[in-house]
């Protein structure tokens, strides 16, 4: 599981770590019809108090996720890597005062080196539990401007669709629905 704010500083590191990848195979695939390179990697973790919303709901909340990442490199005519796609799906748990919701993510992530923006489009996070339902859920499209240089992601967003309750601070349901 990612949330939205752990999503967007593991998006910079992903594109980090794609670009490192690329810049190299940038000097083989020099040929304007160079197919993308493509590969994937595994993603997720466990922390035992997983933040913003442990702080949010005044109690620890653990976090158990699995899941693979497929990624797409996209070059220019000058064999510069121009774009990257990310395609992130896992499931996990979160837990706390011995509850435990499921988690899930089906996200996509593009971005444009060009433009530079990131855009997120998709489930970033779904937790529910039997009996409670859907407690917290991130979904629809965000248009993040990122600075060329840093990476840094600017809050706030320059498009939003869709509930993304996490990112306003709004941790609530989360929080009654982990409260015995």
């Amino acid at each position: 599981m990612i949330s939205t704010k752990c999503g967007r500083s593991t998006a910079s590191v992903v594109a980090a770590v794609l670009l490192s990848i690329a810049a190299p195979a940038a000097t083989l695939a020099a040929k304007p019809a160079s197919p993308p390179l493509m590969g994937s990697f595994p993603i997720g973790g466990e922390t035992n108090a997983l933040e913003p919303e442990s702080s949010l709901c005044g109690f620890d909340i653990a976090a158990v996720s699995s899941g693979t990442a497929n990624f797409q490199v996209f070059f220019d005519e000058a064999g510069e890597p121009s774009r990257i796609h990310v395609h992130a799906m896992s499931t996990g748990t979160l837990s706390g005062n011995g509850i435990t919701l499921t988690s899930r993510q089906s996200l996509n992530q593009f971005f444009d080196f060009e433009d530079s923006t990131a855009i997120e489009v998709g489930l970033v996070f779904r937790n529910a539990g039997p009996g409670i339902g859907v407690a917290l859920m991130d979904r629809g499209r965000l248009v993040w401007s990122v600075d060329p240089v840093t990476g840094e992601w600017a809050f706030p967003a320059v498009f939003e669709a869709g509930p993304h309750p996490q990112l306003h601070g709004d941790a609530a349901g989360l929080c009654e629905a982990l409260t015995p």
